[in-house]
């Protein structure tokens, strides 16, 4: 009995961590589904209606950056039948990015890499906030 008095203690702490743990890793995950569902409606967005991107833009300076890219998606989603997958990491591009992006998408055609966005999104309902973007 005294053992198990003495081990109680660790036993909840390892519960609470494993806890925090386990949402923490939830929570990530439904944010990291949220930016994938809205990243691939991008592309039929802007292909109707190109201006759409003044509104989830952080800076206008990436506005063509932006616009190539979505477009260059487009185009050769459009060679391979409108086929594109987008690949949703957590944390900022190391090539192009500053460390304020939350998350990085990826636009692969045929498993080949077209263009990616840097992206600032906080929860699975928040707006999809562009801070990068560029073209392989």
């Amino acid at each position: 009995m005294n053992n198990i008095r003495r081990y109680i203690g660790l036993i909840l702490i390892l519960a609470f961590a494993g806890g925090i743990s386990w949402w923490s890793a939830e929570r990530e995950s439904s944010v990291s589904s949220h930016v994938q569902h809205e990243v691939v409606k991008l592309i039929p967005l802007f292909h109707v209606d190109p201006s759409f991107i003044n509104n989830i833009i952080i800076d206008p300076i990436i506005k063509p950056t932006l616009a190539n890219s979505l477009s260059v998606v487009y185009l050769k989603s459009k060679e391979f039948g409108g086929d594109y997958a987008v690949i949703v990491t957590s944390g900022d591009n190391d090539k192009y990015g500053d460390g304020t992006a939350t998350h990085v998408a990826v636009f692969q055609i045929n498993e080949e890499e077209v263009a990616g966005l840097r992206i600032i999104c906080n929860s699975d309902t928040g707006p999809l906030l562009i801070a990068g973007a560029w073209t392989q």
